[in-house]
């Protein structure tokens, strides 16, 4: 019970430094004409990640991975969306077509701190960024 507690609690955190930082994003105009994205697919049908997607997109949330073993985190996921996705899904109840994703996910530490066993984010994973995921109209 004390892991589930100790895991809770450092997701918790995490989410809350998550949501304080996006807080100024929430407050980003949405054009009537649906969100906005850069392109982030090359004629060749290759995907890549966008510019400064993490001061241009809105975050979508974080979570924490249980470690296999023990207490703690073994990787930390961060999802942004392009500007207005989410108060389009919002709205509709669906991504709109040429919404972007892009999902960071980062290794994780944990480690006693002051305030019991913490996991926290060690270095990006060495992949890097995760390719953004698009949303298109289906048939």
């Amino acid at each position: 019970m004390r892991i589930i507690n100790v895991a809770a609690i450092g997701a918790a955190g995490i989410s809350t430094m998550v949501a304080v930082a996006a807080r100024g994003q929430m407050e980003t105009t949405v054009s009537p004409n649906g969100p906005q994205a850069e392109t982030v697919v090359d004629p060749s049908g290759n995907l890549r990640v966008p510019e400064a997607y993490r001061t241009t997109y809105q975050s979508l949330g974080s979570w924490a991975v249980a470690a296999d073993q023990g207490p703690g985190s073994k990787e930390l996921h961060v999802v942004y969306a392009s500007p207005g996705t989410i108060a389009a899904y919002r709205r509709d109840g669906r991504f709109p077509n040429g919404a972007v994703l892009v999902k960071e996910v980062f290794q994780a530490a944990t480690g006693q701190m002051t305030t019991g066993t913490v996991s926290h984010s060690e270095a990006p994973d060495a992949r890097g960024p995760r390719p953004p995921a698009t949303e298109r109209s289906r048939p």
